[in-house]
């Protein structure tokens, strides 16, 4: 889920609210000002930042899997704890009855709200509430937010309504719909995460479970592997002690007349059994050789027993 997106469509709906308000009977007698402290004025402030809050609200969570309903974005919006201090006029023009004025918003987050928030936006691989308030120049201190409001109050011509322009506060809004969206959507993520950890929790069950069977087949082969070299090197020995007993009933002579000949015989053999064995599986190299020298030696048995026999 990309946030970029939805804050660009966003920014065209989140341009504050004008409020306005009848104002009580305060005996305002026409075109008299309003000051910028006036209670109706700075709840009307407020009233104007949470609905700002909402439009932007609407159209993040519509970006997510699970749009966040209406219900919940108001419930949200009726944690955040608003208030305007430090009210002052920052520009009075005599020939007309609208006043500029500044005061500090502070809105108080809880802090649960923030907690969700950086669960949702941990899962996102996005910035934390708090890094997202610097990168944006907006004071967050633990939960607390400040922000420099800027906004005009005036009333109607027969003084009977109270109108109040905002003249900033995009920021602030948006800022404060992304935190209340993101903190609502923590269980949802939640329940993603946990679904995406049984599932590696099953491929890494899947993929032990082959290496098992894997590592189980090698031992057998092995097993079955040294089984059979065991059994061609008995043979092997047997056929070499079997060579040594005729060549030991042979007398000297005959010994010594074929000695350079036996010994050339087996350099040969040697030779011919290692290049038959680099044919074969790493694992069943010794074998076949091993099973090489069984068979040219019984061949050699008989050829030097004829000689003897008949030196």
């Amino acid at each position: 889920m990309n946030k970029n997106l939805p804050k660009i469509a966003l920014l065209s709906s989140v341009l504050m609210f004008v409020g306005c308000d009848k104002v009580p009977d305060m005996g305002l007698g026409g075109k008299s000002k309003i000051e910028c402290s006036d209670p109706d004025a700075q709840s009307l402030v407020i009233d104007s930042m949470q609905k700002a809050i909402n439009s932007s609200a609407k159209g993040y969570a519509a970006s997510f899997e699970r749009p966040t309903p209406g219900s919940s974005i108001r419930a949200s919006i009726n944690q955040l704890k608003m208030n305007l201090d430090h009210i002052r006029t920052s520009q009075d023009d005599p020939q007309s009855t609208k006043n500029f004025c500044k005061g500090t918003l502070t809105v108080m987050i809880p802090s649960k709200v923030i907690q969700n928030a950086d669960v949702t936006r941990e899962y996102n691989g996005e910035f934390d509430v708090q890094e997202d308030a610097y990168q944006q120049d907006i004071e967050l201190e633990a939960n607390k937010v400040s922000y420099e409001m800027e906004y005009s109050v005036q009333p109607t011509d027969d003084g009977e309504v109270i109108f109040v322009e905002p003249q900033n506060g995009e920021d602030l809004a948006m800022f404060l719909a992304y935190v209340l969206i993101d903190a609502d959507q923590k269980n949802h993520v939640k329940g993603k995460k946990v679904a995406e950890a049984k599932q590696e929790a099953k491929k890494v069950s899947e993929a032990q479970s082959a290496a098992d069977k894997a590592a189980a087949a090698a031992a057998s082969a092995m097993a079955a592997t040294a089984a059979e070299q065991a059994k061609v090197k008995a043979e092997m020995d047997y056929k070499r002690s079997e060579f040594n007993k005729m060549w030991g009933r042979a007398s000297k002579e005959a010994q010594d007349s074929i000695t350079y000949d036996q010994k050339d015989w087996v350099e040969w053999r040697d030779e011919v059994c290692v290049e038959e064995a680099k044919t074969a599986e790493p694992a069943r190299q010794e074998i076949v050789r091993m099973k090489c020298i069984t068979r040219l030696l019984s061949d050699r048995y008989y050829e030097v027993k004829s000689y003897f026999d008949n030196y």
